[in-house]
């Protein structure tokens, strides 16, 4: 009974050990809708101002700003919409007043217990001026640098699609654009949420799959022994 009862551990604990990571929540950012205005309620226009918490959840904050680049301080504390004219995007977020002095950033900030992962965004170029038909762009936390491009095409009259995939962060992400955070519009700015769980993987190992028919030998042994002595004993 002891050999069955530990082999039962031991599969069990295999299989445990072979159940997916906590399931992550999806976030879009597509600044579509009523999302403008200091309560981030009203219709948008182009150069309205979006609300300063859009898409925030109760597991993650955002925030936007645009930065002066040549002293680094806050210029607004807010970044801005634009309908149209950003390659063949529509609705966009910009940020600054020209397209020289100013950076954009979107800061994603986990609450305590969950992790954040940037994994895609859309960026484009205002009317094919020459300042945006390439662009700049660092996603950083506090250990340092996770992702950067520098040049990269914004594919105009199309847009181009960037693929970051970055690792998991419990503090927050920061993304800026820019020096020309203003002629370059981002959109469609997804991400995923999930309570950090110690990273358990959702694949088990080749040794774990050893383990797990093992313990599957280790039950069927023991029962065949318990049958033949059943019936031995009767």
């Amino acid at each position: 009974m002891r050999k069955v009862l530990l082999a039962s551990l031991c599969a069990a604990g295999v299989v445990g050990a072979a159940m997916p990571a906590a399931a992550a929540d999806m976030i879009v950012l597509d600044f579509a809708g009523n999302i403008c205005g200091i309560a981030g309620t009203a219709s948008c226009g182009n150069g309205t101002r979006i609300g300063g918490s859009y898409g925030s959840t109760a597991q993650l904050g955002i925030s936007y700003r645009s930065v002066t680049v040549s002293t680094g301080l806050t210029y607004t504390d807010y970044l801005e919409h634009w309908s149209g004219n950003y390659g063949n995007l529509t609705n966009v977020v910009y940020g600054g007043a020209n397209a020289t002095n100013y950076r954009s950033e979107i800061t994603f900030t986990p609450i305590s217990g969950f992790e954040v992962q940037l994994l895609s965004f859309d960026a484009a170029c205002y009317l094919n001026r020459v300042s945006c038909r390439t662009m700049n762009y660092t996603l950083s936390n506090s250990g340092g640098t996770l992702a950067s491009a520098s040049g990269l095409s914004t594919m105009h009259p199309g847009h181009v699609d960037v693929s970051v995939n970055s690792a998991w962060s419990s503090s927050p992400l920061l993304l800026a654009w820019g020096p020309d955070g203003y002629d370059v519009g981002l959109d469609n700015i997804t991400l995923a949420v999930r309570a950090i769980d110690g990273g358990t993987d959702i694949v088990p190992e080749p040794a774990s799959w050893a383990m797990l028919i093992a313990g599957f030998g280790m039950i069927g042994g023991a029962m065949r022994r318990r049958t033949g002595l059943a019936r031995v004993t009767a």
